[in-house]
């Protein structure tokens, strides 16, 4: 358990973009070369779980780690390798554990690093339940899934651009993603800021394995999910104290289908109450090295 609980928070990271080795020109939002980085944030937050049943993912430690060798990284539960490191555009071939069964188990590989994606108020820890609709405990249990694929970074307009390619290596729900995101920072007086926006795209066979019902799991009617386009925008700020401290805030919005379809209808999927997710944090970051 304490093993799932550590591979769990290493999925929830800080920002849209992990850190990325310094260059000459821009030591800020980087990490050194050769070196470990660890943060860690504590305060208050949650990230929202949009199922009938599923609670909420309180947020009142995020840790922030990451290593950047020449070639190999590791950020926040990504590990990848940069072919050509010096390139303006940078292609990576990156791995990571698939965020969808955090929704459906506490303890999940994609729930530790939420800096990535957002430690804590709980919010609403339950859904309230409505006689047709289906709680996540009374599902079969979604499978964890480790994805692999291609990255791209490149810098273009005065903003920091990233495309993913991820396909399922566990053989778990057999599908791919794709996303394109797009993050502008800056510095001032009233501290570093970052604004972000993404557009996901999730096949069918990924939305199916996690958001489909079987017949078995809902009076012998089956629900079928289509692919999916999800749209994300995010921000950050980060006040320094000192060298070691600093305030930090996030939020993070996602928007997400919740309809679903059976030989005869169409309609909400029984599974889903709301049509996005939320994240959110306010607190203070340590930097330990």
């Amino acid at each position: 358990m304490l093993v799932r609980m550590i591979a769990s928070l290493m999925l929830l990271g800080l920002g849209l973009f992990p850190a990325r080795a310094c260059e000459q020109t821009d030591a800020t939002a980087c990490v050194a070369t050769g070196t470990w980085q660890f943060n860690l944030a504590m305060g208050a937050g949650y990230r929202s779980n949009p199922l009938y049943g599923g609670r909420n993912w309180p947020l009142w430690l995020m840790p922030d780690v990451s290593y950047y060798a020449q070639h190999w990284f590791f950020d926040n539960g990504t590990l990848g390798y940069t072919l050509a490191p010096s390139a303006p555009v940078q292609l990576s071939l990156v791995s990571r554990f698939n965020e969808e069964a955090g929704y459906f188990r506490r303890a999940s590989p994609a729930n530790l690093f939420q800096r990535q994606g957002i430690a804590s108020i709980d919010g609403p820890q339950e859904k309230f339940l409505f006689s047709n609709e289906l709680k996540v405990d009374q599902l079969a249990k979604r499978p964890w899934a480790l994805d692999a694929g291609l990255q791209l970074d490149w810098q273009a307009l005065g903003l920091q651009w990233r495309a993913n390619w991820w396909h399922d290596i566990s053989d778990q729900y057999r599908g791919q993603h794709l996303k394109l995101g797009a993050g502008y920072a800056w510095t001032n007086s009233t501290g570093e800021w970052r604004l972000s926006a993404a557009l996901a795209w999730k096949d069918k066979a990924l939305m199916n394995t996690y958001y489909g019902i079987s017949a078995a799991e809902h009076n012998g009617q089956q629900w079928q999910v289509s692919a999916d386009w999800q749209p994300e925008i995010s921000w950050q700020w980060q006040y320094p104290l000192n060298h070691r401290w600093s305030l930090l805030s996030m939020f993070r919005y996602r928007w997400i289908n919740q309809q679903a379809s059976t030989k005869v209808i169409t309609g909400q999927n029984p599974l889903m109450q709301e049509a996005s997710v939320r994240s959110w944090f306010v607190g203070l970051n340590y930097r330990f090295f």
